[in-house]
Formats: C-alpha cells, structure tokens, sequence
C-alpha cells in the first residue's frame, strides 16, 4: 500500500510539473477532445474553401467519395474541416458522415521535399513493407491524402507512404504545364471562375491548355501561355492518354445560346411557374445541352441545368455593330450597349444616355467603351427618378456586369456594396447630380 500511495503522489507530481513547465513555456497542451475530428465522404465534387461563404479562396476541388475531417459542427450551412494545417471549410449540403478509417483528404495536392532520409512504405504504418529509403532532400508528389501520421504520394502508377513529419510543410502546387486539352472553340480566360472576372485574353480554338483538375460551377481552371485562368467547361477535348479525372461532372454543352431580348428570365425548370433563378440581359452568352422542352431550351448555369424560353434565343452572336441611335453609343463594348437597352426599356422618361468619348478626366472608362452617362431630364425637379435609376443599377448591377456607379456625388462600388461620399469636383455635371454613370467590366 505504500509503495501504491508513493507511485501515486509520483504520478501527481509528474503531472503538476508538466503542467508548470508547459505554462511557463507559453506552450498550450491540447486535450484529445480538443483534437477530434469526425470523417465526412463527400456525395460530389466539392470545392475547399478558406472561410465559410462561395466568396472565399477556393483551395482545391474535392472529388466524390473523398473523406474529410471535421473539426466542428455544422453553422450556416458550412462545414469546418482540418486541412493544410488549418481549418477550411466545404458546403454541408454536398458531404455525409462517414465511417471510413481510411486516407482523408487533408491538404494540396503537388510537390514536396523530404527533410530526412525516409523510408518509402507500402501502407501508412511503421510495420509495413519498406520499399527503399528516399534521401535527404528527394521531391515527391503528394495526392493530398494523409492516414494518421502519414502521407500518400504518387510514384509512376503507385501509390505509396511516407512519414509527414519527414517532408517539408510547404507543398508546391505549379501546376504542370504540359497540354491535356485542346479548346473547341475560340474561349475568354478569366482571371477568376466567373463571367464578371477580368479577361487574361482568348484562348483560340485548337488551343492547348493543362486542366488543373480544379472545377467551379461550370468554369475549369487551366494553364495557358503560362497564366493561369478559367475557361467555361464542355468547350474542350482530353489528350489522348489524360486522365477523366481532370474533367468535371457537369453537364455536357452542345454549343451556345444568346439572348435576343432584356429582361429574360432563367428558370429552374422548362414551366413558367417554376422558380425564377436570375434575369438576363441583352446579349447574354449562355452555354447550351441543346434539349428544348415545353417552348424552353436548357442552359447550363452555375453549374446546373436551367431553362430560357426559346423565343428569346439565338444561335448566333448578337451583332456588335447594333446601331443604337448614336456613334457615341456604337462604339460602346457589349455590356454598356446591354445596359443602354435595357434602360431605355425600363426607364421610357430617360431620352439621352452618353457613352464613349475621347477623354474623361477621372479614368479610362468612357475612352474604352465600359461607361454610359445616364442623363436625368429637369434633373434639379427631379432627384427621385435619379434615385430610381441608381437602385436599379444596384439591384442588377452583377447581372448587368457593373463594378461601380456614380451618382450625387456619391460612389458605389458593387464589390463594396455600400454609397461612400466624393469630393466636391465643381459643377453639377463633375459631381455627377445631373446623370448616372455607370462603369462595366471589359467584355
């Protein structure tokens, strides 16, 4: 019993000494509640997420059937997941409780360099077989995956583990930059997975592009003339040899639509009592699957199938020499020639709107056709039709492709989404009390 007493007041002590170094140390011992984690397999491609909005960095594309590690519960939707290190997060919606033992999808896929000599092993555990021991400063491909205090890389056609703690914390992930793609066709590359993103230029039809593998909604990231951009997918075919993989599961286009009207709706199903999913403006592009249902032809949008009544579409381009009454409106680029329909549309009373011209003294918007001037008649009377005019750039102003208006002698910027005052410039024309401008990206 005194031996058993003495091991006791040991233990204790051990435990209290740890305790006062560990806080002396600064250093914060993290219980295993604190670091469970629950598997999740995903029921689709998924994108990995730096916060928890579709606004946030996108990380990488998870494949269906990958598990995830979560680190919490489930808040608005969004899922906090153990990734790179750090928390991500991915839509609930699209992953389930799983109860894999398995790899887990943990971090980014690229390159790494061993810190140690290592030992090249079959299966994620010290017992298993050793192929052969990497040195020292040896690059490997990581896939991402990790089992326990292990990680998978790729060697030819295997796939085989290593000790984490034995390779670099950062992961280089440049993607290769040998072709696996041709376009189908002549496509825009976006800086960013959306039509409002700024144009990094044409990739030709015929062009040879590397698909990372990374997919958002209907846009493919790839490399091109080494930058690194987004295409619309459906518009490009494998190399022979390259793996489905690099494809997204979305819906296969059969070419393209444009919409011949204003104010157009898109909707969820080919039936106009279905639910309205956004409105289309004049001279919208729209990828198409070529299946016309009910007087309504399928579209692919964000991803998903959705339906415009045929009525206002065309097969062919919106022809950009439209004369819209004025030289000054002509040479106008498409989204400004849109707006300029559809508030002349909405907005019967407005009978001069203002579009290219030489020079502006305040940027470069009207000298390359992204702007119109939106003239307010007996504008000093008048205000409420103003106001009118600049709610509704608001409200369509990301259908519409705006990034900013000016009206008052105020700014709003959509990205900001909220008016900030300006600096008396003069008169009522500088200070913007007599029009709407009104600023669109480059189509």
């Amino acid at each position: 019993m005194k031996f058993a007493s003495s091991l006791f007041r040991m233990t204790a002590t051990w435990f209290v000494a740890t305790a006062m170094i560990a806080t002396s140390l600064g250093v914060v011992i993290v219980t295993m509640a604190e670091a469970a984690t629950t598997p999740y397999s995903t029921t689709g491609q998924l994108n990995v997420r730096t916060g928890p909005s579709t606004s946030k960095e996108i990380l990488t594309t998870l494949s269906k059937g990958d598990i995830v590690l979560a680190t919490g519960a489930v808040s608005d939707s969004w899922l906090p997941i153990q990734f790179d290190g750090k928390t991500a997060y991915v839509f609930s919606q699209y992953v389930k409780k799983s109860t894999s033992t398995g790899p887990a999808m943990t971090g980014l896929a690229g390159k790494k360099v061993t810190n140690v000599n290592v030992n090249q092993r079959t299966k994620a555990s010290l017992s298993s077989e050793i192929i052969k021991v990497l040195p020292k400063g040896t690059t490997v491909s990581v896939t991402g995956r990790s089992s326990g205090d292990f990680s998978e890389i790729k060697e030819g056609n295997s796939l085989l583990w290593l000790y984490t703690e034995y390779l670099s914390d950062q992961v280089d992930t440049t993607p290769d930059t040998t072709a696996n793609a041709t376009t189908t066709t002549v496509l825009t590359l976006r800086k960013t997975a959306s039509s409002t993103s700024a144009s990094l230029g044409d990739v030709p039809k015929g062009g040879a592009v590397q698909l990372t593998g990374a997919h958002d909604d209907s846009y493919s990231q790839v490399v091109y003339n080494k930058q690194t951009g987004w295409i619309l997918t459906g518009y490009f075919k494998l190399v022979a040899g390259s793996p489905d993989s690099l494809v997204a599961s979305l819906p296969i286009a059969t070419g393209k639509l444009f919409i011949n009207a204003t104010g157009v709706n898109m909707r969820s199903a080919a039936d106009v009592e279905s639910s309205k999913v956004t409105v289309l403006n004049y001279g919208t592009e729209l990828a198409t699957t070529g299946v016309k249902k009910n007087n309504y032809s399928s579209v692919i949008y964000d991803g998903k199938i959705r339906w415009v009544y045929t009525q206002y579409t065309q097969s062919k381009a919106i022809d950009p020499t439209q004369d819209l009454g004025s030289s000054s409106l002509n040479r106008l680029e498409r989204y400004g020639k849109s707006a300029v329909l559809e508030v002349r549309e909405y907005f019967p009373e407005i009978v001069t709107i203002g579009g290219w011209r030489s020079g502006s003294a305040y940027s470069s918007d009207h000298p390359n056709g992204r702007a119109i001037d939106i003239m307010i008649p007996n504008y000093k009377k008048n205000k409420a039709l103003g106001d009118k005019v600049a709610d509704w750039v608001i409200k369509n102003g990301n259908r519409l492709h705006v990034t900013y208006q000016i009206w008052y002698q105020r700014n709003y910027r959509m990205s900001r989404g909220s008016w900030t005052k300006m600096e008396n410039r003069g008169s009522d024309t500088q200070n913007h009390k007599n029009h709407v401008h009104v600023s669109f990206y480059a189509s």
